[in-house]
């Protein structure tokens, strides 16, 4: 069997439980169960597998729940699910910058950088919450909500965007959301059509709009 990847250790031992990691650059930020966030620089000793470890930064009262963590290095911003809910944070000091109200009880998100016509880069974020999806778009500092929610037919357990389509997994099985209008400065869209694992089009449960 091909090993498409191979294993090494670069931090061992750690005092305390890791809950969600996220990487860029030579950066390694560590999410753990206490709430303490942590940055590591990681740096590969030429010619060889092994690894200098670094921190760099430690939050010891960043969060009492860190459940996620995604890194917009273009904006230099955190976007974190915190005991349930969706902050943004400057990347380099740790500071809030912003709290989605609306995405209070999220269990989940995923974020994507969309290249425009223009050349501009574009940040959306899908959140779950129960059994909706919330969509919103980055400018000025904040979230902003890009159109209605979405029903689904059950709480998401993993979400990735394609283009402009969300994956979304559940507890069975997983749909292919096309989601039309998703640039801010289009009409909002309200046509979002869904394929079930097979391909069809035909679902047993119709995704829809929320208002």
């Amino acid at each position: 069997m091909h090993d498409a990847y191979e294993s090494l250790p670069i931090l061992e031992k750690l005092p305390l439980q890791i809950d969600c990691l996220a990487a860029w650059e030579d950066g390694l930020l560590v999410g753990t169960k206490p709430g303490h966030l942590l940055l590591y620089r990681i740096k590969k000793d030429a010619g060889t597998n092994r690894f200098e470890v670094t921190l760099e930064k430690s939050n010891k009262n960043f969060s009492k729940k860190i459940q996620q963590l995604y890194v917009v290095s273009q904006y230099k911003i955190l976007v974190s699910l915190l005991e349930n809910n969706i902050h943004v944070h400057d990347l380099l000091t740790f500071q809030q910058i912003t709290v989605v109200s609306k995405a209070k009880g999220a269990t989940l998100f995923t974020c994507d950088l969309q290249l425009a016509a223009s050349g501009e880069e574009r940040l959306r974020m899908c959140v779950a919450v129960k059994k909706k999806l919330q969509l919103f778009y980055w400018k000025d500092r904040e979230f902003h909500e890009l159109q209605g929610d979405l029903g689904v037919p059950d709480i998401p357990k993993s979400m990735a965007w394609c283009e402009n389509s969300i994956c979304v997994g559940f507890k069975r099985d997983y749909y292919l959301i096309r989601v039309r209008g998703t640039d801010p400065s289009s009409t909002p869209g309200r046509d979002v059509h869904s394929l079930s694992p097979s391909g069809e089009s035909d679902l047993k449960y119709r995704i829809g709009l929320k208002h």
